[in-house]
C-alpha cells in the first residue's frame, strides 16, 4: 500500500471463464473463483464438501492437489523399489515359466511406478491432471494383479500365493493416505473391487462361502480407507479455512488475492484476455466504529461484503485487502466495464444504511480505485496504481470512482 495507508487512521493489517475452469482454477468455487456459491460454504463443513467437492474453492483444489502429489512421488517411488524386491522370494516358491512372466511383469510395473513418480515431481500439474496420476498409481498394481492372478492360476488353480490374493486390500488401503471426496475414492476402489470380482469369477469360486468372506473383508477395509480419507479431508478444509478467509467477511484474504493475482498473471501470458482490479474502500468508517462501537462497525462489514458479493460474477475474486479495504478482480473484463461495475457498486454502497443498536441509521458509500492489467506488468506496480486511484477517489472529496493506467492522469468516471 502507498500514501492511503498514511491517511487511514482505522486500518487493519490482515497478516485466476468458462475456459479457466480446467486449468486456470485451480483455486475457488464452482470450478472458478470465489463467489456466491462457494463462500456460502466457508463458514462451516458441509457433507457435500467430503461427498464430491463441487463447490470447493479453485485455491483450496490447488492445495489439495499439492497434497496429493506429494504422497503420489512417495508411494509410487516406494513400491517402484519394493515390487523388485519380492523377485527372489517367486523364484523360490514359483515354477520356473510362472516366475519369468511374473518376474517380467513385476519390472514393469517397478519401471511404470517410477516413471509416474518423477512426473508426480511437477508442480505444474493441473487438479483434473493429479488424479490422473493417481488413477495410474491405482490402476497399475490392478492391471499386475490381474495378469498375475491369471498366470498363476493356469498351473496352480486357486492355491495362489497369500501375497498375490491379498493385493486388492493393500491397494484400497494405500488409498487411505490421499484426502480423497467419497465419490472420488468410491470410483478408484469400485475399479480395484471389479478387478477381484473378475478374478473371482474367471477361477469359478464366486458364489462360494470363501469369496464371500473376500468381499466382506474387501468391504471392511474400503470402508475404514473412506472413513480415514474423510478425516484428512475435513481436517484439511478447516485448516485451510482458517488460514485464508476473513473470519468476519467470509471473503479470502490478502495472502489467497496474492497467490490468485499471480495465478491469474501467468494466465495472461498464456491468453492475455486481460483482467481488471477494483479497490474499494468505505468512507469515513472510522466514524462508525468510533461513535457505534466495534460490532456495529463489523456488522457494516458483512453488510458490505454481501453487497459487493451480489454486483460480482460468480468467478471474481473479491477479498478483503484488509480493515474497510475490499478488492475485486474481474478476469475478462477491460478498464471500462470495470469501472461500470465499480460505478454499480458505489450506487448500491450509496443507497444501502445499517441500523445502529440505538436506532440511528447509518449512511454508506464507498470509494473506488479502478485499473487494468498492463502486460508485463508486476502485480505490485498494478496494485500501487490501483491504490493511488483509490487515494485520489478520497482526495477528490469521496464516494466517486477514479480510473488510470500507467502514463495516463487519473480521471473521474461517473456512469
Amino acid at each position: 500500500m502507498t500514501n492511503r495507508q498514511e491517511a487511514s487512521t482505522s486500518q487493519e493489517q490482515d497478516s485466476p471463464l468458462d475456459r479457466r475452469a480446467e486449468e486456470h482454477h485451480a483455486a475457488t468455487g464452482n470450478g472458478g473463483l470465489p463467489g456466491h456459491d462457494s463462500l456460502s460454504l466457508l463458514r462451516g463443513i458441509e457433507i457435500k464438501d467430503i461427498l464430491w467437492g463441487s463447490e470447493h474453492t479453485d485455491d483450496f483444489r490447488e492445495t489439495r492437489s499439492g497434497y496429493i502429489r506429494l504422497r503420489i512421488r512417495f508411494m509410487a517411488l516406494f513400491f517402484a523399489v519394493a515390487v523388485p524386491l519380492w523377485i527372489p522370494i517367486d523364484f523360490i516358491t514359483l515354477a520356473a515359466d510362472d516366475f519369468t512372466l511374473i518376474a517380467v511383469a513385476r519390472l514393469v510395473l517397478a519401471g511404470a511406478l517410477l516413471g509416474l513418480g518423477v512426473q508426480a515431481n511437477s508442480n505444474k500439474f493441473s487438479f483434473a491432471k493429479t488424479h490422473a496420476l493417481l488413477a495410474g498409481l491405482i490402476v497399475l498394481p490392478t492391471l499386475f494383479y490381474v495378469v498375475a492372478m491369471q498366470v498363476l492360476s493356469e498351473v496352480g488353480g486357486s492355491n495362489i500365493p497369500v501375497g498375490y490374493t491379498f493385493m486388492p486390500y493393500l491397494i484400497v488401503t494405500m488409498l487411505a493416505v490421499y484426502p480423497l471426496t467419497l465419490l472420488g475414492s468410491c470410483g478408484l476402489i469400485g475399479l480395484v473391487f471389479a478387478a477381484m470380482l473378475g478374478a473371482e469369477t474367471f477361477f469359478g469360486e464366486l458364489i462360494s462361502f470363501d469369496t464371500l468372506n473376500k468381499l466382506w473383508l474387501f468391504g471392511m477395509f474400503a470402508g475404514i480407507t473412506l472413513w480415514t480419507q474423510s478425516g484428512q479431508l475435513l481436517m484439511l478444509l478447516r485448516l485451510y479455512r482458517e488460514s485464508s478467509m476473513d473470519p468476519l467477511t467470509g471473503l479470502i484474504n490478502r495472502r489467497v488475492l496474492m497467490k490468485r493475482l499471480d495465478a491469474e498473471v501467468a494466465y495472461q501470458q498464456r491468453y492475455g484476455d486481460g483482467f481488471s482490479v477494483l479497490m474499494f474502500d468505505l468512507d469515513r468508517f472510522k466514524r462508525v466504529n468510533d461513535q457505534y462501537g466495534h460490532l456495529t462497525g463489523d456488522k457494516v462489514l458483512r453488510t458490505v461484503s454481501t453487497l459487493l458479493l451480489r454486483q460480482m460474477r460468480s468467478h471474481d475474486i473479491l477479498a478483503r485487502f484488509g480493515g474497510e479495504e475490499f478488492t475485486a478482480v474481474l478476469p475478462g473484463l477491460n478498464g471500462e466495464a470495470a469501472v461500470a461495475v465499480a460505478e454499480r457498486v458505489r450506487q448500491a454502497c450509496e443507497q444501502t444504511k445499517v441500523e445502529a443498536p440505538n436506532g440511528d441509521i447509518i449512511p454508506l458509500s464507498s470509494s473506488v480505485g479502478v485499473t487494468a492489467y498492463e502486460p508485463g506488468e508486476s502485480v505490485h506496480s498494478m496494485l500501487a496504481r490501483v491504490d493511488d486511484s483509490l487515494y485520489k477517489a478520497k482526495e477528490l472529496g469521496r464516494n466517486r470512482v477514479i480510473y488510470s493506467q500507467s502514463g495516463d492522469d487519473q480521471r473521474q468516471m461517473v456512469a
